[in-house]
């Protein structure tokens, strides 16, 4: 019996079945990199926007704002975003051990078409956590090599626009005394609105001023009832400025 080969019969055959396979995979993957690189600049985007909040916090309370600017700049980068969901949102809240804390759950609907035209469909979860540029106001002058290279710093209080003595915190000069801050959630839920100055008007981020030691209530900058307030500064910065010790507690 003669058995009769034909290698160019079986080269067909072979790419009669693999290039199928091919052309499958190729499609395939153009679908794969159309939605990744979605879901790539998805996730720039609201990256940058919360740290746009974060920065916005300290002046201003932009909690509306931060998530319609996420999802309009998605749905204006990108056709195939099908729809966008918000799972979760908080704004300068307590989390995970922390305060001020801006995080955000989107869920994002994807549609994209290969160059067939056919269409593959997936849900992605977008989570972002950041912290809010918040903090206490120092002022301070700039510090020489010399004291920068020191790690001796000790902090006193004095009365920028009234007073010439500098205090330590126990001083009594300081517990009749209202400070400045930045208003937050939980300094609203500890102290009340000033009916004179009508600071429940004020919005979270704002800077108001409270009596630490003896106040019930948060007041704004031109309340008649803050008759002077204290900040705190690095101790050689109130010398240099005049300051001397309070003959009371001695600085």
């Amino acid at each position: 019996m003669r058995i009769i080969t034909n290698r160019k019969g079986s080269w067909i055959l072979e790419a009669a079945i693999s290039l199928p396979i091919f052309f499958i995979a190729v499609i395939t993957m153009c679908s794969i990199i159309l939605m990744y690189a979605c879901i790539e600049d998805c996730n720039f985007i609201v990256g940058t926007e919360l740290r746009r909040g974060a920065a916005e916090a300290i002046y201003a309370n932009t909690s509306p704002a931060i998530p319609l600017r996420i999802i309009k700049r998605m749905k204006e980068n990108h056709t195939q975003i099908k729809r966008t969901y918000i799972k979760s949102y908080r704004y300068r809240a307590s989390m995970i051990g922390q305060d001020e804390l801006i995080g955000i759950k989107i869920n994002v609907s994807l549609e994209t078409k290969n160059p067939l035209g056919i269409a593959s469909n997936a849900d992605y979860d977008i989570a972002f956590v950041t912290r809010a540029y918040v903090g206490k106001i120092r002022e301070t002058d700039k510090m020489n090599e010399e004291e920068m290279m020191s790690n001796e710093s000790t902090s006193v209080y004095v009365f920028p626009k009234r007073g010439e003595k500098y205090h330590n915190r126990d001083c009594r000069f300081l517990k009749a005394a209202s400070t400045s801050t930045v208003l937050s959630g939980k300094l609203k839920r500890k102290y009340k609105n000033c009916p004179l100055c009508k600071s429940g008007k004020a919005s979270i981020g704002s800077r108001v001023y409270y009596f630490p030691a003896e106040g019930e209530a948060f007041h704004l900058a031109n309340c008649s009832s803050l008759q002077k307030n204290y900040i705190e500064i690095d101790k050689k910065t109130a010398v240099k400025r005049g300051y001397t010790a309070c003959q009371i507690c001695g600085g």
